[in-house]
């Protein structure tokens, strides 16, 4: 599995807990994190949570009907977001992506790409 995760980023502040507040920042990183998805010219064939990450918002991406798959998961309750190739879903376009799409993702929230080696 190839696995970056965003850290140090603007996700990991503490918001203040007012009214809605939480749900409205949760919501404006989606369209952010959707944003760059869509500059990259990436596909989602599907976005749903992951039912063993309450909360969390995961993508599979695609380029056309090309074999592989990039999955994006986005876990807010965690303050977590991370980019990964699962060993089985490998194609020479998002080998090819995946760092330069994690690395726009950090630049979007001020933060930094761990490389996350299994």
């Amino acid at each position: 599995m190839i696995k970056y995760e965003i850290v140090g980023s603007r996700l990991s502040e503490e918001r203040i807990d007012i009214e809605n507040e939480g749900q409205y920042m949760e919501e404006k990183t989606i369209k952010e994190i959707e944003g760059i998805i869509e500059q990259f010219g990436l596909l989602i064939t599907q976005k749903s949570p992951l039912s063993t990450l309450k909360g969390s918002t995961h993508y599979h991406l695609k380029i056309g009907k090309q074999a592989g798959l990039l999955e994006v998961t986005y876990w807010p309750v965690k303050k977590r977001l991370w980019v990964e190739i699962h060993d089985n879903r490998r194609a020479e376009w998002n080998q090819a992506m995946i760092s330069s799409f994690s690395e726009a993702l950090a630049v979007c929230f001020s933060g930094s790409l761990e490389h996350i080696v299994n």
